[in-house]
């Protein structure tokens, strides 16, 4: 259908008025993107924010079952000396009273600092924390045995777990008492 000159459609009409083409101007374009982009910031400081949630929540858990491991691998020494006849902490009370050390459990071994304990490593294969073999973690675990002034057969046990995430440093601290109970 041909249109005369009097007869505009619908579509000519968006694009035509009063004889000159209508577009977008600079400005307006450059307020659509800032609307936009305001509209995007939020959801994106939200998530990022939760992301870094996270990853320190995960890096808590782990500090906190390390901590504990720390614990765990002072009770099985006291154990195992039990089982051989020696003293409940021999060995590892003169090695880690004074100063802190590292504990294995992978190994069973335990090694005082002579100046700064080493980071944990993560293995390939099973994913366990050690010293010995694979990557290196942000994770450093250190020991120490404190005597009980008020019971000689009392131990405080401290465990410091400390680690560096998002440019924050940021340590666990747990501290258990063990009993000589034979």
């Amino acid at each position: 259908m041909r249109s005369t000159p009097h007869q505009v459609t619908l579509k000519q009409y968006a694009f035509h008025r009063a004889g000159q083409v209508r577009a977008f101007t600079l400005l307006e374009t450059l307020v659509a993107v800032a609307v936009l982009l305001m509209a995007l910031l939020g959801p994106f400081a939200i998530a990022q924010q939760s992301l870094r949630s996270a990853y320190y929540a995960r890096d808590q858990v782990t500090a906190f079952y390390l901590a504990q491991e720390g614990v765990e691998f002072v009770r099985a020494v006291r154990d195992e000396n039990y089982l051989r006849g020696t003293p409940w902490l021999q060995g590892i009370e003169e090695a880690c009273t004074q100063t802190d050390c590292t504990v294995d459990f992978t190994t069973f071994t335990y090694a005082p600092c002579v100046t700064a304990c080493e980071p944990l490593r993560v293995s390939q294969i099973g994913k366990l924390f050690n010293h010995a073999t694979g990557d290196q973690s942000p994770f450093t675990r250190t020991v120490r045995i404190t005597a009980d002034a008020e019971n000689p057969d009392e131990r405080i046990i401290t465990v410091r777990v400390s680690w560096r995430s998002s440019g924050v440093s940021r340590e666990f601290i747990l501290e258990e008492r063990i009993l000589d109970w034979l």
